[in-house]
């Protein structure tokens, strides 16, 4: 089932981000930065199967459209996610189990709190090819968590995946605008259990939408 909410159920999670908000915008002289508009969202996209021996995954892949501020089942989505595979819709897709891509999304990882990146670097954002995701193959990182080059690093000893802070995804949406976004967390417990099949795939996440300009 998916899960979308403004209310975030891990509360302190949500209390805690409400609070660096507010103190962000009230510290931030800037009138233009005062006026964005942070959405918050939970994602359910745990319907996925990991092969442990080769760490493939198959399953079906949830699709979210930004503008939409939900999950869509249309053709005009922005980034769909399986798991820790996350795919944007613009460019081909490189296995018949992912989503057509119909659009014009693509993709880069941005090293910065929300509040520090403000600025769209164009000539970074890639697209998915027919060998892999954009951000996998085209930036040459796992998905996985286990390189620490992505989003998310892998823990040996607990086998938990969790976001790494100061990692902002940017993207260009299916229709030319952009998004930053950071992935807060990625289980629907505050203590996962990996050992007992708790892989994850739920994703709590803000971003910040763009009419179509390159400055946040």
């Amino acid at each position: 089932m998916i899960v979308f909410n403004r209310i975030n159920i891990l509360s302190y999670l949500g209390f805690i981000i409400a609070f660096l908000t507010s103190c962000e915008k009230s510290n931030n002289d800037d009138p233009i930065h005062e006026e964005v508009v942070t959405n918050f969202v939970e994602l359910d996209a745990s319907d996925f199967l990991l092969n442990i021996s080769d760490t493939s995954v198959t399953g079906t892949f949830t699709k979210f459209s930004f503008s939409e501020e939900d999950t869509v089942n249309h053709n005009n989505w922005d980034v769909a996610f399986r798991g820790t595979t996350i795919i944007v819709n613009g460019g081909a897709k490189a296995y018949n189990d992912q989503p057509d891509r119909t659009g014009n999304a693509a993709i880069y990882i941005a090293i910065g709190s929300m509040s520090e990146i403000n600025n769209i670097d164009t000539s970074r954002l890639l697209q998915d090819n027919s060998t892999g995701s954009a951000i996998l193959e085209n930036m040459m990182i796992d998905d996985l968590g286990i390189s620490g080059e992505g989003w998310a690093s892998y823990n040996y000893q607990t086998h938990i995946i969790s976001p790494i802070p100061g990692r902002i995804l940017v993207f260009r949406t299916h229709d030319d605008k952009y998004v930053k976004m950071e992935i807060l967390y990625f289980y629907n417990s505050l203590t996962p259990e990996p050992q007992n099949g708790d892989y994850g795939g739920f994703y709590t996440f803000n971003y910040v939408l763009t009419d179509g300009a390159t400055t946040f």
